[in-house]
């Protein structure tokens, strides 16, 4: 391990009670006149038209990658009562084994803006610097009436046994800071042994801010939410913790427990609702993520914090990936006249994946204190980004502070603010627009339908719909699900498809992730491509043991419709086109059925028109499908020569039982 002395930023160290001198007056704030400048525009939208980009007062990077730690996460802003802007976030020092991981020897760590967010201070190490310990989830909030600010978060011991790199059977214990000063000092840490309830194992604070009530009979009230495990990780939920002497004393309220087999929530963000009560929104902590497109689940508190009002429940029309997302009050009309209004930021493309998708952040309103989210909202930035947090900048504008990087969503923290006028100006349709899957299944069943990316459009084929592809960034994705998990089973996928490309590689559809020569990656995945580079078409099938492939001697890049069958049986794997002789090939057998499985255990994307890897592919690389496709199946068996014909001919009777996708285009809705 390295030395502390060069492990720290210059200056780094624990910071007392003592003063430290403020070089700059808090007056300048006033006096700043913040540019407009324009960010990068919005993805390109599934509708004909396109938002205008967001026009941003400031846009900055507080924390990089690099620059005083390995990286930084965990973002949570709040403004002072004097104005100043505090960005906290966990410094994550890279150990070899750890990188950016939750588990390491972390500090929480603090830069000040005095302008709106448009310079910041040197970082402050306010817990850590001087030991290796797991300090995380910094979750401030601040006294209107002292000013003070305190600083909730975690800390354990998790970098200390190599043989446990996760948290799971680690013990973590909740502590506080405060400033009297804006930020500029902080207290020594006080531990709070009664924010952890009996039995509890893992404990955490936030992430993000906390709020202060300012109605009812809990007015001044502080609030600052949580998550904990219990039951030798078996149990977990979320808890509201609460003060009422500005943050000098804190008590638990509000738990919830739920078993981690099902939903549960975790990561909560909270808002006082007008009528004096908290809307809770929490990350839907389910493990098996492939069961659900609902990864964000909500609650009410009517006491102030000190109950839940009722179990946890999805949340409807909040596409989303699993991620951290913020709750912020706008408007009130009891405090300042205008419509009630929340917002929520957070990742708005829809997935099961943390990695994967988490994109597209946005801020999105409700105009009923939580009970509806309006799909229309404000794209923030259309690249990788994570965990979110927002405040309200002493001009009126809306702040946030969130992760993002290049091809991983974390690792940065970037600073936006921009004018409510500004948000309005630039709100787009975030929910994208879906295809359907039209198979027969059970009322109970959940129909597989895609997503629809790009600009991807209905077209025709022999009289009926079919889908057209631009070979720009129009593709489809099917959201992972139970029914679309092949394993190690026989499966077929069929296809329309008609191109006249004669260059590149055209992928029809490609499930879930790419090809790995090393075994550790998992590159299990099945692919159907066109590729008239090659002068080929080819399918590959990939487990944990390496890949197989088959080829047909063209591309079929003649304009005309062509039909596919890809099918496994057993080891062998087969691939013909318009009811010809199959190329034919013998998978590796290994030594156990995990060895045949195609499907990765985890979560997944199918996708159809594109690599799983767009829009993040390797520089020069950009494979999509430019023509049209129609009639897209899956079986869980491999279907016979009779069989495929009959599908060839448009037959819906076949293998009905068997059928777990079937894409006809015939709507985009």
């Amino acid at each position: 391990m390295l030395p502390l002395s060069e492990r720290r930023p210059p200056g780094a160290r624990r910071f007392a009670l003592s003063a430290w001198l403020c070089a700059l007056s808090l007056a300048v704030l006033a006096a700043v006149v913040l540019a407009v400048m324009p960010t990068s525009s919005a993805v390109a939208s599934t509708t004909t038209t396109t938002a205008p980009p967001l026009a941003t007062q400031v846009s900055t990077t507080p924390f990089k990658a690099r620059e005083n730690y390995y990286c930084t996460r965990i973002p949570a802003v709040v403004t002072s009562k004097a104005g100043v802007l505090l960005a906290f976030a966990e410094g994550r020092t890279r150990l070899v084994t750890t990188g950016c991981n939750d588990v390491g020897d972390n500090d929480l760590v603090l830069k000040r803006s005095l302008d709106g967010g448009t310079t910041w201070q040197e970082l402050q190490v306010v817990v850590g610097g001087s030991d290796e310990l797991a300090h995380g989830n910094p979750a401030p909030v601040v006294d209107a009436v002292t000013g003070r600010i305190t600083l909730l978060y975690s800390s354990s011991d998790w970098n200390r046994d190599a043989a446990k790199p996760s948290r799971k059977g680690y013990s973590r214990t909740v502590h506080a800071v405060h400033s009297m000063d804006g930020g500029l000092t902080w207290s020594a840490s006080v531990p709070q042994p009664q924010l952890k309830g009996a039995g509890w194992g893992w404990v955490s604070t936030g992430p993000g801010h906390g709020i202060q009530l300012g109605r009812g009979p809990h007015h001044g009230r502080l609030i600052i939410p949580g998550d904990y495990t219990a039951g030798g990780d078996t149990t977990a939920g979320g808890q509201l913790y609460y003060s009422d002497d500005g943050g000098l004393t804190w008590a638990l309220g509000a738990t919830s427990s739920a078993s981690k087999t099902g939903a549960y929530p975790a990561e909560l963000t909270v808002a006082e609702t007008v009528d004096g009560g908290l809307y809770v929104n929490a990350r839907n902590s389910e493990p098996m993520r492939c069961r659900t497109n609902e990864h964000r689940l909500e609650t009410v508190s009517t006491d102030g914090g000190g109950s839940f009002a009722a179990d946890f429940t999805p949340v409807a029309n909040l596409d989303t990936s699993p991620v951290f997302g913020s709750l912020l009050r706008l408007h009130a009309k009891d405090h300042d006249g205008k419509p009630d209004q929340l917002l929520y930021s957070g990742a708005s493309r829809l997935g099961p994946s943390p990695l994967e998708d988490r994109r597209e952040l946005a801020v999105r309103s409700s105009f009923d204190e939580g009970k509806t989210w309006k799909t229309v909202g404000t794209l923030i930035s259309p690249a990788r980004t994570g965990y979110s947090d927002l405040t309200v900048l002493p001009n009126g504008a809306v702040g946030v502070l969130y992760e993002t990087a290049g091809n991983i969503p974390h690792g940065n923290l970037v600073f936006t603010a921009f004018t409510e006028q500004a948000m309005k100006d630039s709100e787009t349709e975030l929910r994208r627009l879906r295809t359907a899957d039209t198979r027969e299944r059970a009322p109970q069943e959940p129909g597989n339908h895609a997503v629809v990316h790009g600009g991807a459009q209905l077209g025709y084929r022999n009289g009926g719909k079919a889908m057209e592809f631009d070979g720009t960034d129009d593709y489809l994705r099917l959201v992972c699900s139970p029914t679309l998990r092949v394993e190690d089973q026989d499966f077929t996928v069929s296809a329309w498809f008609k191109h006249a490309s004669t260059t590149g590689t055209l992928p029809i559809i490609w499930a879930y992730g790419m090809p790995g020569t090393d075994p550790l990656k998992k590159g299990r995945h099945f692919s159907v491509r066109a590729e008239p580079g090659s002068g080929v078409l080819r399918a590959t099938v990939g487990t944990d043991i390496g890949s197989t492939e088959v080829t047909l001697p063209s591309a079929y890049g003649d304009d005309v419709w062509h039909h596919v069958v890809f099918t496994r049986k057993g080891l062998n794997i087969g691939l013909a086109v318009d009811g010809g002789t199959p190329a034919t090939a013998t998978m590796q057998a290994g030594n156990s059925a995990a060895d045949r499985n195609l499907t990765p255990t985890a979560e997944f994307n199918i996708h159809i028109g594109a690599r799983p890897d767009f829009p993040n592919q390797p520089a020069g690389v950009a494979e999509l499908f430019r023509g049209t496709l129609d009639d897209v199946r899956l079986y869980g068996t491999a279907l016979t020569e009779t069989e495929a014909a009959a599908v060839k001919a448009g037959s819906l009777e076949v293998a009905k039982d068997k059928e777990r996708l079937r894409l006809g285009f015939t709507t985009i809705w």
